[in-house]
């Protein structure tokens, strides 16, 4: 069957091209696709380092495939810029999936010894295709979904001296960005001059059209630092949310903030009227915090990589 490929492109509009294809097929792609609308959306959004230094990384980093109606049917897309990608196809576009594979490894390989891709539990196919072409599984990592139209379990106190806030009251964001350089890269101490930094290009994710100040929670203490944090991002038309960047600052873990946090998101995207949210886990700690939440769901996803080239 026909088809073209070309390169990503911000001057076609390729953006909301690509959103909306993510969101007509959300029900496809929840269970046969790791990448929701809301990595999709922090991957123009995010000003990472990767990005930063690479003024056509949106350009470079995905590859469209329409059909001969010029419709688009399937995206390659690398977060980070590096040999790990993501494959989104159509339900009747799946036969494609080999081929944009390999495009990748041809294309994109070079760019480290290994490549990885990411598969869920559903997509026997897909795995049959990977491991027919060397790829090995690396990684099991797991999402689970909750019904907000059940009843969810309540939302919990905290201790003496700590609140939750949001953003939109209470938008202490320098706070916030302290606290994710420690619970994400370990820093006991970031410089002003490196937090300016940060906050000029991290916060450009405040201008994406699914971001909610709302549902931006943290939990603050009495001496004015974060503690804790979580995040909602929206997928409105399909009435959904990802509950993502939790984490707890390295000097307040095992205090049960980061279970009252994503409790309370709960309860908030509850009464905004959506029907579902998801949350996803990589290492056994958060696994295991998310699997007492009481969701409804769950869905194991796999890392496969194919070894040094």
């Amino acid at each position: 069957m026909k088809t073209l490929v070309r390169s990503y492109s911000e001057e076609q509009g390729d953006f909301r091209r690509t959103t909306k294809f993510i969101t007509d097929n959300y029900h496809h792609f929840r269970t046969n696709s790791t990448m929701t609308l809301p990595r999709f959306v922090d991957w123009k959004y995010g000003l990472y380092s990767s990005k930063t230094s690479d003024p056509a990384f949106l350009e470079n980093n995905a590859t469209l495939w329409f059909d001969g109606f010029g419709r688009l049917v399937a995206v390659l897309i690398s977060e980070d810029g590096d040999s790990s990608f993501s494959i989104l196809t159509v339900e009747g576009y799946r036969f494609l999936f080999e081929e944009i594979l390999r495009w990748a490894v041809d294309n994109w390989g070079s760019r480290s010894e290994k490549m990885s891709v990411e598969l869920t539990e559903y997509q026997r196919r897909e795995i049959e295709i990977v491991q027919r072409n060397g790829f090995r599984s690396v990684w099991t990592f797991c999402t689970r979904f909750f019904d907000l139209s059940a009843e969810l379990e309540e939302r919990r106190s905290i201790d003496d001296g700590f609140e939750i806030i949001d953003m939109e009251t209470t938008p202490e964001y320098r706070e916030q960005r302290i606290l994710r350089s420690n619970a994400f890269e370990g820093k006991t101490h970031v410089s002003d001059s490196e937090l300016e930094h940060q906050l000029k290009f991290y916060n450009n994710t405040h201008r994406s059209p699914i971001y909610n100040p709302w549902t931006d929670l943290c939990v603050k203490f009495r001496d004015g630092r974060h503690v804790a944090g979580c995040e909602a991002l929206i997928d409105a038309w399909n009435s959904t949310a990802d509950i993502e960047r939790v984490c707890t600052h390295s000097e307040f873990r095992r205090r049960g903030f980061a279970k009252a946090l994503i409790i309370e998101c709960l309860h908030r995207l509850k009464e905004m009227g959506f029907k579902t949210a998801g949350i996803t886990g990589f290492g056994k700690e958060a696994i295991k915090l998310y699997g007492s939440l009481g969701a409804s769901e769950k869905m194991e996803s796999f890392i496969f990589e194919l070894g040094s080239r």
